[in-house]
């Protein structure tokens, strides 16, 4: 309805604005068409003046011709020719009086003047032009006819707005039904939406603002859905990876309760829930972490030239022990002076964290390799091992939080699923990229 009314406004304004103008136009046309025409025949009275004896006589007879009321005036304002006068009338004073189109022509001019005329008892156009002997010749013409014709346009006009009105409106209900019938679409869309009913079919495609509207609204259901489910998923996998270890803490807590152990087995239990505690206090230290990150809410990280040399020497010494313990071996392939730009404590946690996991999830006798080159306007650095590599169904969503491929290793060996998550985040937040190549080898690529 609100646009079928806007319709039907715009066309009765431009209607309205239509008859103004052109009732305007057609009556300044028919005005300068009358002054013209009675200009013209006065001049010619005017020269009919010089050959002709008889004033009143005349005025009588070419009024006839011209088809208007001919008055001729002497230079003292005297009527010696009135064509409404009887034949035998003595020549008097002009009965109008000193007027604006007889002063204009005794100046010289063309004068015109509109004005009621109790003698034609009707408001009348007059025209004066100058003649000879210091004389005036004023022609007028009753303007009845010019008013019923603009009259005439008028209803005729009236007649056409309103039949262009009702057109308006029909084409309006035309183009206004479907419309609103996509907007009433689009807009249980969007109910459905904020009702959590994510499930939406796909609209046809469409080009103009609705459907670009419409298609909006689907993708952003999809994308929605998609974060629904992946945030159910992350509650899960939160919920299962807390899970664990507080079962353990509260079954050897409630048997150390009951003070039926031994000092030896008593130790243990103490031992298994410190180690799960801490268990759970590095889990939730990686969440709160991953979400300032994503919420760009971390301590800023600084862009600074630092030496990759000296931080890949720093994460070989720090996990030297555990390479150790599993016969592995770290190599390291790097030029002294080879720099990067970013954050000094950000990319050795990356390097520790990809070195760590080559370590964990090669096995006995792994070799780790870590390389780092300048390529172009970056540096990259790479992590491989020699171990049989992430598996492939694993590699599409190794950088996913909580997603691990380390479910064949003992759970005192599994990790929280968040470390490459949050090695990916720090990448990005110095402007560089954490990729995985093949299965077995991480490239981190940070600005030169």
């Amino acid at each position: 309805m609100k646009l079928l009314a806007t319709h039907a406004a715009i066309a009765l304004i431009v209607g309205a604005v239509t008859l103004l103008v052109v009732e305007r136009l057609v009556s300044r046309r028919m005005e300068q068409q009358l002054d013209a025409r009675l200009e013209t025949q006065a001049r010619a009275v005017a020269q009919w003046l010089e050959r002709a004896a008889h004033q009143q006589q005349l005025a009588r007879r070419l009024a006839g011709v011209v088809d208007a009321r001919v008055t001729i005036i002497d230079k003292r304002g005297v009527a010696l020719g009135e064509s409404t006068a009887p034949g035998n009338m003595r020549p008097a004073m002009d009965p109008d009086g000193n007027t604006p189109e007889v002063e204009a022509a005794r100046a010289g001019k063309v004068g015109r003047h509109t004005r009621y005329s109790p003698v034609d008892a009707a408001t009348v156009r007059y025209v004066a032009v100058p003649a000879p002997g210091e004389s005036v010749v004023r022609l007028g013409v009753p303007i009845g006819e010019i008013a019923e014709t603009k009259n005439a346009l008028r209803a005729q006009m009236l007649i056409g707005a309103f039949a262009s009105l009702l057109v308006a409106f029909l084409l309006a209900a035309a183009i206004a039904g479907p419309l609103t019938a996509r907007l009433r679409e689009a807009s249980a869309l969007a109910r459905r939406i904020g009702a959590g009913d994510y499930k939406t079919p796909t609209p046809p495609p469409s080009r103009d603002e609705i459907g670009v509207l419409t298609t909006s609204l689907a993708n952003a259901a999809k994308e929605l859905h998609a974060t629904e489910q992946r945030r159910r998923e992350f509650l899960a996998n939160v919920a299962h990876e807390i899970r664990t270890p507080v079962t353990s803490i509260r079954g050897y807590a409630e048997l150390l309760s009951k003070g039926k152990v031994d000092d030896e087995t008593s130790g243990e239990f103490l031992q298994t829930i410190h180690r799960n505690s801490l268990r759970i206090a590095q889990l939730v230290e990686d969440l709160l972490e991953l979400e300032a990150l994503d919420a760009g809410k971390g301590p800023p990280l600084a862009s600074e030239a630092v030496t990759v040399g000296a931080i890949v020497s720093h994460v070989t010494s720090t996990l030297r022990a555990r390479a150790d313990e599993l016969g592995a071996t770290i190599a390291s392939t790097i030029d002294t002076d080879l720099s990067a730009r970013g954050d000094e404590d950000a990319i050795e946690r990356i390097i520790l964290n990809l070195t760590d996991n080559a370590l964990r999830h090669g096995g006995k006798g792994v070799r780790v390799e870590i390389a780092a080159k300048r390529d172009g306007e970056r540096v990259a650095i790479t992590v491989s091992d020699s171990g049989a590599g992430v598996p492939t169904e694993h590699r599409a969503r190794i950088f996913e939080r909580f997603h691990r491929g380390d479910a064949h290793l003992d759970r005192d060996r599994r990790g929280s699923g968040l470390g490459l998550a949050i090695a990916s985040e720090l990448a990005n937040a110095m402007g560089g990229s954490l990729t995985l190549e093949g299965g077995s080898t991480f490239r981190l690529e940070l600005p030169a």
